[in-house]
């Protein structure tokens, strides 16, 4: 059988509809979220703009203080940029299975049986992506506790960065190119959706 044309009969992934999917390459997905990146990052870089035009003009190009609204509308906007980005990944998965990036490259994502994702199966999804977020954060609080200790500090990093590098690989190993989010939220990642 070849691995990217048919699910193995058994599970989820042998229901008559996932035998049909054809699997996302890993590159085709690599390539989704640089793409996906770049819009992230621009949208971020919007926002952050914004507030700082704005906190630069209440300051009068800094003749004067700024205002406290002109502060407090800036750290909203840099607040707003994290949840701009999950609501990306929520709204793009629920609505369309799929975000910009995996719409450039003809790649989407569905639940493990084939059926679209909905609201429940991105949240599940946009959740099991976090784990990452989770897992870096983790360590990084660890490293600063421990940074009287730099080597310490330094194996902490490195294995919250190994543990989100083998989590993302999982998906050049696993017969149906699931990464560990894919797994936790029981999705995959098909060719041609939509």
């Amino acid at each position: 059988m070849e691995a990217g044309s048919a699910a193995a009969p058994g599970g989820a992934l042998g229901h008559p509809s996932a035998r049909r999917l054809r699997y996302a390459s890993f590159e085709a997905r690599i390539a989704a979220v640089a793409i996906d990146a770049v819009v992230l990052f621009f949208v971020s870089g919007l926002l952050i703009t914004a507030g700082s035009v704005n906190l630069l003009l209440s300051s009068d190009f800094d003749r004067v203080n700024a205002s406290s609204d002109s502060v407090s509308l800036f750290w909203a906007l840099v607040a707003a940029a994290p949840a701009a980005c999950l609501l990306y990944f929520l709204v793009g998965l629920a609505v369309w299975g799929k975000t910009a990036g995996a719409a450039v490259m003809h790649i989407g994502v569905v639940r493990s049986d084939g059926a679209p994702l909905g609201l429940l199966g991105a949240l599940a999804r946009v959740t099991g992506m976090l784990i990452y977020v989770l897992v870096l954060s983790l360590g990084a609080v660890f490293a600063y506790v421990l940074r009287g200790t730099p080597a310490a500090a330094a194996a902490l990093v490195g294995v919250s960065l190994l543990i989100c590098v083998a989590g993302l690989l999982w998906a050049v190993f696993d017969p149906y190119r699931r990464a560990l989010h894919d797994r936790i939220a029981g999705t995959i990642v098909v060719q041609g959706v939509g």
